[in-house]
């Protein structure tokens, strides 16, 4: 038997739908019903009328960090594919006890619960910075001591809590996935990109970074994890590509305007620290300089061993976008 944790987010709803007709036992974990509707829109995205096939699978009402819910839902499951998260726009508190200690409360539960095998989603923000101007690979490990963003922090603590699983007698499959495009989810993570620009965005800043079709996504952990391969990590990225031109093909796609103010690396780390000095007068912070250096670096990613393995062919970003911004003009 199968569990998907976070089955109503994006990479676990891409997810669910590539088991719609495997006959396989798959259980799919929710907190509120409202959520199921995120799932039936990515099935809609496939085929119209497929969000009905929703209500085929066995959904369970089980929370990360509520572990006698985690138990309830782990019992009889032999393979655990753990896609739920706290992404950015999250406090650094509510990411570290989703993150850290919802994947914490996974493991634990899934080592008494006799789990053979664990696909842990994680990102490539918890991957190391090359040195030179190669491509990060999997052999780049995480810095404490670098400049981090509390998401990255946080996707590194979850990824030591995966690993300690391998200690316990189960297989595990960690994934670090670029930026994922992909349908649902529009007012969080990359969604925010389409939803931005259909609202007239017009600033854009000078970095760059990996990114990848959710589809893409699901389709490797699904074929990770269940082939023998195990206790292993896989970089899943399509392209390296400047977030200008993402989302000047956004833009195209979605028929707005360009954006065309380029926020410099010198004025943004002038708002960092004028939101930084506000701390003092009890306001949070909402940018520090790390993700300033996460907006203005130009870091590339390797998907040479990804491909190596298993054989997988990327799609095009640029066909990605299409499809998802298409998909939204749509909908909205």
């Amino acid at each position: 038997m199968i569990l998907i944790t976070g089955a109503t987010g994006l990479v676990g709803g891409h997810l669910l739908y590539r088991f719609r007709e495997s006959g396989k036992n798959i259980i799919a974990t929710y907190r509120n019903l409202n959520t199921l509707d995120k799932t039936r829109e990515i099935f809609e995205s496939y085929e119209a009328g497929a969000g009905s096939l929703v209500e085929s699978f066995q959904w369970i009402k089980a929370d990360i960090l509520e572990v006698p819910s985690l138990e309830k839902a782990m019992e009889n499951v032999t393979t655990v594919y753990h896609c739920a998260a706290a992404i950015e726009n999250f406090h650094f508190e509510e990411m570290k006890n989703i993150n850290m200690r919802g994947t914490e409360n996974v493991v634990n539960v899934a080592i008494s619960s006799g789990v053979k095998k664990l696909c842990h989603i994680s990102s490539i923000a918890s991957l190391g910075e090359a040195i030179g101007d190669r491509c990060v690979n999997e052999e780049d490990f995480f810095n404490l001591d670098g400049l981090n963003t509390n998401y990255a922090i946080t996707k590194f603590g979850a990824e030591m809590e995966a690993w300690r699983a391998t200690q316990e007698n189960i297989d595990v499959i960690i994934v670090n996935p670029g930026i994922i495009i992909g349908e649902g989810n529009w007012n969080s993570g990359s969604g925010q990109l389409i939803t931005e620009t259909d609202s007239g965005n017009k600033y854009y800043t000078s970095g760059s970074s990996g990114f990848v079709d959710v589809r893409d996504v699901a389709l490797a952990i699904q074929k990770l994890t269940e082939s023998s391969f195990k206790n292993d990590r896989y970089i899943l990225v399509s392209e390296n590509k400047n977030y200008r031109d993402i989302l000047d093909q956004i833009a195209l796609t979605l028929q707005k305007p360009k954006p065309n103010i380029h926020l410099k690396s010198g004025l943004l780390k002038t708002v960092s620290y004028l939101l930084k000095m506000t701390n003092v007068l009890g306001f949070k912070p909402q940018l520090s300089m790390a993700r300033v250096h996460s907006f203005t670096s130009k870091t590339k990613y390797s998907n040479a061993k990804i491909k190596k393995t298993i054989g997988l062919e990327f799609t095009p970003i640029q066909e990605t976008i299409k499809r998802v911004t298409t998909f939204y003009k749509t909908r909205y």
